[in-house]
């Protein structure tokens, strides 16, 4: 049987990282990374797709892109949930007093 419906998935296209993440859409990640999760991207074996995972203490969340307007409304989406997650919606910009370990003899 040639041609079948299931072969039909992607185009055979490299996705364009570049494209994908543009500066909005890297503006929503590093925000999502600001927030104190842990980010990942990574094409797909094939290069179709550009892969987006979000792990907030030890829950993670993966999605595969081919435009951006879907990466941003999937990172604003990310950015409520790590907000939930955390109980923060960015870190504290007030410093703290770092504990030391004593000297070894």
């Amino acid at each position: 049987m040639d041609g079948s419906w299931f072969d039909g998935s992607g185009n055979g296209n490299a996705v364009d990282v570049f494209e994908v993440m543009d500066s909005g859409a890297m503006k929503l990640f590093l925000d999502c990374v600001e927030a104190g999760a842990l980010m990942s991207a990574a094409t797909t074996r094939d290069g179709g797709a550009l892969g987006i995972t979000v792990t907030v203490d030890g829950q993670w969340r993966r999605e595969y892109f081919r435009d951006a307007a879907a990466v941003h409304e999937w990172l604003t989406g990310a950015q409520d949930a790590i907000a939930a997650a955390t109980g923060r919606d960015r870190p504290s910009a007030e410093t703290r007093p770092r504990k030391r370990r004593p000297a070894r003899p």
